[in-house]
């Protein structure tokens, strides 16, 4: 397999803003796993099931209760990763080439096989800081991870920034994106700090944001 890593192309806009979706939707499983894991949730649970079942005396509709319980939960859950799409569309990926392409010290790749787009990433410098720029956006198409686009694009990111002089580079991912937290800790990024996610279902849940350095 050959993969192309090259600087972003107007044509490509319409295709990295389904990538950055598909990549965040890609998210529900993991999110599901681990919110079905939290012991906080369990109790949750079997309160709810043992008060539907003294109010209504019938194991079957505790049970359908659960499960309501369950699918507006995983709606939520659909929700709030939409949502945050929608705000990232409004944001930086609203206008790709103003964000990256034509910002001091800034730049976006895409990864091509076979002529099709599979990956992203981008870099901005950190405002108020003329040492640290930051990695943004990384994204590989379902079908096409585990076999090294995502730490091409990161050495690309790595690259841009030791030719232009900046000392590190970094980022920040979530609790749940336990592929990204391999990736980073394999190549070197160490880990600076975490905090609670500034989202209040994600608050509710303990998840938090992780935040990595890579000393160039």
């Amino acid at each position: 397999m050959t993969v192309l890593i090259r600087r972003y192309e107007s044509r490509d806009y319409d295709t990295v803003r389904h990538l950055f979706a598909q990549g965040m939707m890609d998210y529900v499983p993991n999110s599901c796993l681990y919110l079905l894991r939290l012991r906080l949730l369990h109790l949750t649970f079997l309160a709810l099931f043992i008060t539907s079942f003294l109010l209504f005396g019938s194991f079957l509709v505790s049970l359908l209760v659960i499960l309501a319980l369950l699918a507006v939960g995983y709606l939520l859950l659909i929700l709030s990763i939409q949502k945050f799409i929608n705000i990232t569309y409004k944001a930086d990926l609203q206008n790709i080439e103003e964000s990256y392409m034509l910002r001091h010290n800034s730049c976006f790749w895409v990864a091509e096989v076979n002529g099709q787009v599979v990956g992203m990433a981008g870099v901005q410098p950190i405002q108020g800081s003329s040492h640290d720029v930051e990695l943004r956006r990384l994204s590989v198409a379902k079908h096409h991870r585990h076999k090294g686009i995502a730490r091409n694009l990161c050495m690309c990111v790595i690259d841009f920034a030791r030719q232009r002089g900046y000392q590190h580079v970094t980022l920040n991912t979530s609790t749940i994106q336990y592929a990204a937290h391999k990736l980073y800790q394999n190549m070197g990024f160490r880990k600076t700090r975490s905090k609670p996610s500034s989202n209040p279902l994600g608050r509710l849940v303990n998840v938090s944001i992780t935040y990595y350095t890579y000393d160039i």
